[in-house]
């Protein structure tokens, strides 16, 4: 074969190039594609994770509530005979944190479950009333109590607002500097009460409103040898 009849050996080796070039582009194509589809499943997996997280966390609050209510609870109380802060239960409830195992089987003792009922499918969600009867309130305190605390509970998961109806025997008083988060407002309807926010003290006659920010300790005391009584409204709804 004439000599200049010979296959260009560059031109052969430009076409490999074009070639072998041709394939890493579509190689590197192929990994960015893979990487963009990792990424987003990725993505989509931890947003699926943190959902169901979320969702969960919000049913052990709900269900602690539930249950805490349904035996009669106070938060204070639930707290004390488990071992918690009253913060600790607040939390927990409103699902601002997760327990860890132990604190909710602690927690699930005291209101008389366990760990396999808590998680149960069979799990029922109370309907709620429209209607509260005398029958229906809750008393948050211990039934040897000279104070009186009846919820107003008609097992609304939703609802926005607590409301008590309190009643204070002669020359009673509650807990010395109570303190928990939101807002209280009441009306004396019967008797005088006093209440103490921290080193102030108020002086309430019947008919007297009072409205108070309930992160500041304080404690209602009635000085008279009759009964006093007060409605009150507070926020958030736990207590």
């Amino acid at each position: 074969m004439p000599e200049n009849h010979k296959p260009n050996s560059k031109t052969k080796s430009k076409a490999e190039t074009a070639v072998t070039d041709s394939d890493n582009i579509e190689n590197d194509v192929d990994i960015e594609i893979d990487d963009i589809d990792d990424d987003e499943l990725n993505a989509s997996e931890a947003a699926s994770t943190s959902e169901t997280d979320e969702s969960l966390k919000e049913n052990i609050g709900k269900k602690i509530n539930q249950l805490r209510l349904a035996k009669g609870y106070s938060q204070r109380k639930l707290a004390k005979l488990s071992g918690l802060t009253n913060t600790s239960i607040s939390s927990i409830e409103r699902n601002k944190v997760s327990p860890a195992v132990n604190t909710l089987k602690a927690i699930l003792t005291v209101l008389g479950s366990d760990l396999t009922t808590f998680f149960s499918d069979e799990w029922k969600e109370p309907k709620a009333r429209v209607i509260v009867t005398p029958k229906d309130l809750l008393e948050l305190n211990e039934p040897n109590s000279k104070v009186s605390l009846k919820q107003v509970y008609n097992c609304s998961r939703t609802r926005n607002l607590g409301f008590l109806i309190e009643t204070y025997q002669p020359n009673s008083s509650t807990e010395e500097k109570i303190a928990h988060e939101g807002e209280e407002i009441g009306t004396v309807i019967e008797g005088k009460i006093i209440i103490r926010i921290e080193d102030s003290t108020y002086l309430l006659n019947q008919g007297d409103s009072y409205v108070i920010d309930t992160i500041q300790p304080h404690t209602f005391i009635n000085p008279t040898d009759s009964i006093t009584r007060i409605v009150s409204a507070h926020t958030p709804t736990t207590y």
